[in-house]
């Protein structure tokens, strides 16, 4: 299952958990973002998208496909704004966000993925769901 709903300044989507998933959700995000001339952002977006929708779809869906994520991106003049969720129960982001990955490690790098690469992310208070912030430098 793989649903694309098209909103004013971007779209959601809703597919089922799997990896084909991600990669769909991915090309459709290099679209917009080529369509709405942020393609000089698409590094950054793509890494932390393709992270945070790995771990809703592993961790969170379990690698269950019959369980949805659930993605939106949307953009203005200002900012990019990446929002990923699952049905899963949640992890303990806080306790997680205080680890510091090494080099080597295979796993676990999420957080410094996100603290590189974005302005500003935010879970909910149970960690099934995320926000991503872009800011929108032209220009720069």
């Amino acid at each position: 299952m793989y649903t694309l709903i098209k909103q004013k300044n971007g779209f959601t989507i809703r597919f089922s958990a799997t990896f084909d998933g991600i990669d769909s959700v991915c090309s459709d995000m290099r679209q917009f973002m080529s369509d709405n001339k942020l393609s000089d952002l698409f590094f950054d977006a793509i890494l932390g998208t393709r992270e945070v929708l790995t771990n809703a779809v592993m961790h969170g869906s379990k690698m269950d496909s019959s369980k949805d994520v659930f993605f939106s991106i949307e953009a203005d003049t200002k900012q990019l704004r990446i929002c990923v969720a699952d049905s899963g129960v949640g992890f303990d982001w806080k306790e997680a966000e205080k680890k510091t990955a090494l080099p080597t490690d295979t796993h676990g790098r999420g957080f410094s993925i996100l603290k590189q690469y974005f302005d500003s992310y935010r879970f909910n208070e149970i960690g099934n769901e995320v926000e991503l912030i872009k800011k929108i430098r032209k220009g720069a």
